[in-house]
């Protein structure tokens, strides 16, 4: 085998990943806020989110990308671990289709008829709608052109190292040859970072007989577990949310791969019927066949095992303390899908807009709110964290209702901002002077504004009613300390004192009014 010959193989795998790369990315980008919504919808049991994964798995081609997306859905609060953990076992079986797509078209029929269209129609596609999701599309289906591309190059590459070498086929002998196996599919799926490239490797190899059955039924298995790996990179410095879910997929990925190599041969005598045959051209269907039968196997495992795992990994990573300033919601895994960024961002900055409702009503000694019951955070050193946060976002692409949604964030951080300056400025004046520049009807005025329960239903005008009786309040009491204040009953720094504190409760309603009538549309987009 030539120089040639093997950088011709290079080549190979090179636009096999490039084609993974630019389908899932395209697939990703076209659908946006729209894959946020479909995983809102269709997560509520096991089964609709199991075949949620699956279903967007199927269309993306990529485990990985869907885990990591899932990631950042689980630290954005849009799903609880359980919701994304059944969409985790769903998307496992949903990678099997890449390797039906492989066994059964990509490795047996013409690749120019398929691949070559889909390239230039793409691209075309591509170049005239550069921003809109046809463009996106248009990506994804010039990347699937290049991966069938680079499987026939692939095919091409490996019939010369069978060739060369005079392989025939690798034989399994005994416990350390199926660990060596396993331990080859894990190293791949590493090297090449997509279970699904990886499984197209080795049913592409298969079929050029450098493989025995057993040894790519072990190899497959191998792919599945490292496939975990993608999860825990992203998971490195992310939130106890993420490391929650990378430790589910580690756990039922090696779970599954260990009962699977108990029953390997059994499981391959089933992939071997399903397939048809034990010829050697049938072995890439076998594989495909015994790929879907581990990740039904898996489903099983873990509709058994679920909850002890759930539970045991809320123990190991347990979220971090309510009185500190770090974000919830925060980290690198939420900007894989920018409108996911949105939506992370909005839920801390209602964490801070409850602080300071609780942190004004303990200033009003509202006896509905137990202060020593409620979160006390940082929320200085979390708004700086935010404002980091928002630079990075700023840097994706967002566009139409996304665009909009980051320039309203940015207006509630500025609003927010102010409020943390006037909560703080009134939290250091003596409670004696607080009280002096409360009347009844202001503080009942106040308390009505800042109740929860209150607020759930509370519509734009009734927001609107509401300042406006807080305003007129202040415009009474600041008539009567002025005329108080002209007849000497009130001496004028006094006087002056308590406008001032009037007026920062009524700018403390009103920047409240605001931030919940612009959280609540971004928190319902969620």
């Amino acid at each position: 085998m030539t120089l040639a010959d093997w950088t011709f193989a290079l080549g190979g795998l090179g636009l096999l990943l490039l084609g993974m790369q630019l389908l899932t990315e395209g697939l990703k980008s076209a659908a946006g806020s729209h894959l946020e919504a479909l995983l809102e919808r269709s997560t509520q049991t096991r089964v609709r989110a199991a075949l949620t994964g699956f279903t967007v798995t199927a269309v993306v081609q990529s485990s990985s990308a869907v885990v990591v997306a899932l990631l950042g859905f689980t630290n954005a609060g849009m799903l609880k671990l359980r919701q994304a953990a059944w969409v985790v076992f769903g998307s496992n079986l949903g990678t099997t289709m890449t390797a039906w797509v492989v066994a059964l078209i990509g490795l047996k029929i013409n690749i120019g008829i398929v691949a070559w269209p889909l390239i230039g129609l793409g691209m075309l596609a591509q170049m005239l709608r550069k921003t809109t999701t046809a463009g996106n599309i248009g990506i994804a289906l010039a990347g699937f052109g290049v991966l069938f591309v680079g499987l026939d190059t692939l095919r091409d590459a490996f019939g010369q190292v069978a060739t060369v070498l005079e392989l025939g086929q690798i034989h399994v002998t005994g416990l350390a040859g199926i660990l060596l196996a396993v331990g080859a599919g894990i190293l791949l799926t590493v090297l090449v970072q997509s279970s699904s490239a990886a499984l197209a490797i080795v049913l592409t190899a298969s079929v050029s007989g450098v493989f025995s059955p057993l040894v790519g039924a072990a190899v497959v298995i191998g792919a599945n577990i490292g496939t975990t790996v993608t999860a825990l990179l992203a998971s490195i410095g992310a939130t106890a949310n993420a490391k929650r879910l990378a430790a589910v997929h580690v756990i039922m990925n090696s779970v599954t791969g260990g009962v699977a190599l108990v029953l390997l041969v059994p499981l391959w005598w089933g992939a071997e019927i399903l397939s048809g045959g034990q010829q050697v051209t049938n072995i890439s269907s076998g594989l495909a066949a015994f790929h879907t039968l581990f990740n039904l196997l898996g489903l099983g495992l873990m509709w058994l095992l679920d909850e002890p795992i759930f539970r045991a990994v809320e123990r190991w990573y347990p979220l971090p303390g309510l009185r500190t300033g770090e974000p919830r919601y925060l980290d690198k895994t939420v900007l894989e899908v920018p409108e996911m960024g949105l939506s992370a961002v909005a839920q801390e900055q209602e964490r801070i807009l409850r602080q300071y409702q609780v942190r004004l009503r303990a200033l009003l000694r509202d006896s509905q709110v137990a202060t020593n019951a409620e979160e006390d955070i940082a929320t200085g050193e979390l708004l700086k964290h935010i404002e980091a946060y928002l630079q990075r976002l700023s840097a994706k692409p967002l566009h139409g209702s996304g665009a909009v949604q980051l320039a309203e964030i940015y207006g509630n951080q500025s609003r927010l901002a102010d409020l943390r300056d006037l909560v703080e400025k009134l939290r250091a004046v003596p409670v004696t002077q607080i009280d002096a520049s409360l009347g009844d009807e202001l503080r009942e005025l106040l308390v009505k504004l800042l109740s929860s329960s209150e607020m759930l239903n509370r519509t734009s005008i009734d927001w609107q009613q509401l300042i406006e009786q807080i305003r007129h309040k202040r415009n009474e009491m600041r008539a009567a300390w002025l005329e108080q204040i002209a007849k000497n009953e009130l001496s004028p720094t006094t006087g002056a004192a308590l406008i001032q504190l009037v007026s920062l409760w009524e700018r403390c309603a009103i920047l409240i009014s605001a931030l919940e009538s612009q959280s609540q549309p971004l928190m319902n987009n969620e």
